[in-house]
């Protein structure tokens, strides 16, 4: 019989909307006197062919914002998992990714499989029709972890609004820690069948589709090591994976996936807001889980976000 996570432990990583509504530490903001820094990296980069993927964590000197990489770093690892840093409006696109790269590389190495930087905006294709990330459309993505690839697995996941949507697409994050106690104490039996591995579709560029790459993609729900509960988990991708390789769920499952997807989109559980030009986000990607509503693109305003992994 699968063990667990302890309660005391999983208790201690636990929070509810009310709790983080109550506090003011997981939000940041740029630093008082950020215009030197600022203004030193767009003149780097106008020397560089590819800034993008020239930048590293020692190419411009930046220690303000690099103090706040690090304040965020500590509020991810040992705080809420969750940080807001509410921007400055009025900058275009090449200056706000390259700030947010440069917030990034201060906490860790990118993970570079959707390339360092990855727009996020509506393509106008569906996930439904074929393996595309979500985030390529202007549908609601469904309460997740990135990374539908057994050997990836991102540690912080950052989002920077470059424009945001005229009508939709609200921000949501959850604690898996929240989540789990409320699992295990309506039905703990559900909840020890999502420590099981499950297989996932793959969609990540690069990756041999073949069904038995497939059949090898797969992994739990909940994990628990060395103190730490950890989560890794979209619903879309677990029933495609299992319907490719014709691997049916049980009833079971169903019914235990059924009881995680409504307490992740609990109210009392679900931490909303959105996101304005210059905002960003990072987030502990094992722990906390996130979501976006369906938005709607105008031709005067399309929804842009940039998205980093980082490890």
């Amino acid at each position: 019989m699968i063990e667990l996570a302890p309660r005391e432990e999983v208790c201690a990583q636990a929070w509810k909307a009310a709790d983080i509504a109550s506090k003011s530490n997981w939000k940041f903001a740029w630093p008082s006197d950020w215009q030197e820094e600022v203004k030193a990296l767009q003149d780097w980069a106008s020397n560089q062919d590819h800034p993008v993927e020239s930048l590293r964590a020692d190419s411009v000197p930046t220690p303000q914002f690099d103090q706040l990489a690090q304040q965020i770093k500590q509020e991810i690892a040992h705080g809420s998992g969750i940080t807001w840093i509410q921007g400055i409006d009025g900058f275009d696109q090449d200056t706000l990714n390259l700030l947010f790269l440069n917030i990034s590389l201060a906490m860790g190495q990118t993970i570079d499989t959707y390339g360092r930087l990855y727009g996020i905006l509506d393509t106008g294709r569906s996930y439904k029709d074929e393996a595309i990330p979500v985030s390529q459309t202007n549908a609601a993505t469904g309460v997740h972890t990135d990374s539908s690839q057994r050997t990836i697995q991102p540690n912080i996941l950052g989002l920077c609004c470059i424009t945001p949507a005229i009508k939709g697409g609200k921000s949501k994050v959850v604690s898996a820690a929240q989540v789990h106690e409320a699992l295990r104490e309506r039905e703990p039996g559900k909840l020890a069948l999502l420590y099981d591995n499950y297989i996932r579709d793959l969609v990540t560029p690069g990756s041999d589709k073949n069904l038995q790459n497939i059949l090898n993609n797969h992994f739990p729900i909940f994990s628990y090591e060395k103190g730490k509960l950890s989560i890794r988990y979209m619903r879309y991708w677990i029933e495609k994976g299992h319907q490719r390789v014709d691997q049916p769920l049980t009833k079971e499952v169903l019914q235990a996936l059924d009881m995680l997807d409504g307490e992740l989109n609990n109210e009392e559980n679900v931490v909303s807001f959105y996101m304005n030009s210059g905002d960003m986000i990072f987030i502990d990607n094992t722990r906390i889980l996130h979501d976006r509503d369906e938005f709607v693109d105008t031709p005067e305003q399309k929804r842009v976000y940039t998205r980093v992994w980082i490890n």
